[in-house]
């Protein structure tokens, strides 16, 4: 899979900002998918960054079904060579619409576009499609303040994402974070995946699985780590753990990526006055995703199952947990 970057996008569009005579438009190519084409682009008058995809005009595609929303739009380009016999999609960043989060849609968008295209039977104009419309579906949702189921997941997830840092992964940790990207577990590391769930509730942990595809993927190995917090004085907050992010991530010049990965998981530092509980981790254990490990799998629904959901008691799983320090190990990493 080539490995799209924020960075690399924003230089392409950089060198294209600069606009030559009357053009509406600019391109470059970046790689073709098969029988897609993909070009980044730069709209003018106002200059705005986009992302052009072109399916062979043979494909079926409806215009009226294109998503609309806010932050981007959603437009079929016509008149341009570059584009000549292709039915070219362009998703174009608004101007009230944050760079920096447009840059991380786009290069989810153009993962999820590789995916499909290597898929078999993958309608690769639907997937993109569907794909846009999540997108669209974010960037209209009205940003209150995370509740507090929300703010001890993001809590767990930068616990987690701290704790490979740590590792020979380095800020290479930040491109791990594939949660806010709305992949099936958190964190996608080397060819496995950790999907994390947190708690402050006493009693049994009940974790919420929201997937079949979460603990049955096609990454291996498939960790899920569950991680049980308590109120504490002498704890840390969620502010405490982002300000300590954001300060390691800005030594390391990536700090923007972390924090339009913050937005998109709905922090916003005007609610940060609300997040000062302070906690301690109480406890952390691990699951192998394998075995008698008690999850729903793929091979074992019935083929008219196409999705669904459910929670495990972590407390009440009689199979072998593993601690942190194992789980780091699981992946190879020192």
């Amino acid at each position: 899979m080539t490995g799209w970057t924020e960075e690399g996008l924003e230089r392409a569009w950089r060198a294209l900002a600069r606009q030559e005579a009357s053009e509406d438009w600019r391109f470059v190519h970046l790689t073709e998918m098969g029988a897609v084409s993909v070009e980044a682009g730069c709209h003018f008058p106002l200059g705005r960054e986009a992302l052009i995809v072109s399916f062979p005009s043979s494909w079926s595609m409806n215009s009226a079904r294109l998503p609309e929303g806010k932050g981007f739009d959603v437009v079929v380009i016509e008149g341009q060579t570059v584009v000549a016999e292709k039915t070219a999609i362009a998703l174009v960043r608004r101007p009230e619409g944050s760079p920096d989060i447009f840059a991380i849609m786009v290069v989810d968008v153009l993962r999820t576009l590789e995916v499909a295209a290597n898929t078999a039977k993958r309608d690769v104009i639907e997937a993109f499609l569907e794909r846009v419309r999540e997108w669209q579906a974010f960037m209209a949702r009205t940003h209150r303040p995370l509740s507090p189921d929300a703010q001890i997941g993001l809590l767990g997830e930068l616990w987690i994402l701290r704790l490979l840092a740590d590792t020979s992964l380095g800020v290479g940790a930040l491109d791990c974070w594939q949660g806010p990207l709305r992949a099936a577990q958190d964190f996608h590391v080397r060819g496995g995946a950790i999907e994390v769930k947190s708690t402050v509730r006493t009693g049994s942990f009940l974790a919420r699985i929201n997937s079949i595809e979460q603990l049955d993927g096609s990454r291996d190995p498939i960790l899920l780590c569950g991680l049980r917090f308590e109120e504490n004085t002498d704890g840390s907050s969620l502010v405490d753990f982002v300000s300590e992010l954001r300060e390691r991530f800005e030594r390391a010049g990536v700090q923007r990526s972390f924090e339009a990965l913050l937005m998109v998981m709905g922090y916003l530092d005007e609610h940060a006055p609300l997040y000062g509980r302070t906690l301690i981790l109480k406890d952390a254990k691990g699951f192998r995703a394998e075995g008698h490990m008690p999850r729903l799998t793929r091979t074992d629904l019935p083929i008219a199952i196409r999705s669904a959901a459910y929670v495990l008691d972590l407390d009440a799983l009689e199979v072998p947990s593993i601690t942190l320090p194992e789980l780091i190990n699981e992946f190879g990493l020192d």
